[in-house]
């Protein structure tokens, strides 16, 4: 497979669940933005940009001059594709290279539980905020707290999934104890995120072939969990809830 094609097949599966991500936490992406009082910012720092779904909805929500951070190159190459007048960097949260002070707000929407130093990577987020500025975080998950009914182990699944790739599934929990530490006077909120009958429809396969495809269920598993789901949605009968955190911390 040449390096072009690779980026094919790599670059929409990523793209589609950003952009999934995304639309679980739009409304109260939007309580935030009015509360911190973003059309006014000059300088925005998006940190674990990915591709860009969140930088392109700062982009078009306010005038500010946006740096836009991912630590994987082929991320920010996606990212540039998508949004204009941002500029794109690869950089480690962990070691920003922004002068102290720098922004006004950062931001980061489901990344903390990816980054391997999260307090680090807090105490250099309020480093390059301004005095009175603010460190956000538009949401972190809390797989910990994962409910569901009928018990088909998705949650636990997703669980060893991502302590596997060395991601930290309960960060949600730990985010006002990180942003304290950093000196951030911090305000947090939980999303209490419950699929709706369609959110099942739309997203179910899309859940459980993350967990076939990571070889922690057999093909054979897969299709029968997948029956199982259908049956429960149709009779209305599944829940799924997943606690998300949200964090504005301001410099104090």
């Amino acid at each position: 497979m040449t390096e072009k094609e690779d980026e094919i097949e790599w670059g929409p599966e990523i793209d589609s669940q950003f952009i999934r991500q995304a639309s679980w936490t739009e409304m109260f992406r939007n309580q935030i933005y009015r509360r911190i009082n973003l059309l006014n910012a000059k300088k925005i720092l998006d940190v674990g940009c990915g591709t860009g779904v969140i930088t392109r909805e700062i982009r078009e929500k306010c005038s500010a001059k946006i740096t836009a951070i991912d630590i994987e190159p082929d991320m920010i190459k996606l990212a540039k594709e998508r949004v204009s007048n941002v500029d794109f960097i690869v950089e480690n949260v962990e070691n920003l290279s922004a002068k102290k002070e720098s922004f006004d707000i950062v931001f980061f929407h489901y990344v903390m539980l990816w980054i391997e130093n999260p307090e680090l990577a807090v105490k250099e987020m309020a480093r390059v905020c301004k005095n009175k500025g603010y460190v956000v975080a538009l949401a972190e998950p809390d797989y910990g707290g994962w409910v569901e009914y009928p018990d088909l182990n998705l949650g636990k699944k997703h669980i060893e999934y991502l302590q596997r790739e060395g991601a930290d599934p309960c960060i949600g929990r730990k985010i006002q104890a990180l942003f304290e530490s950093a000196g951030l006077e911090t305000e947090i909120s939980i999303i209490a995120q419950t699929w709706d009958k369609e959110s099942l429809r739309d997203n179910i396969e899309e859940e459980w072939r993350r967990v076939l495809e990571a070889d922690l269920i057999s093909d054979d598993e897969f299709n029968q969990r997948l029956k199982l789901e259908k049956e429960s949605i149709a009779k209305n009968q599944r829940l799924i809830f997943i606690p998300v955190f949200t964090a504005i911390g301001r410099k104090r």
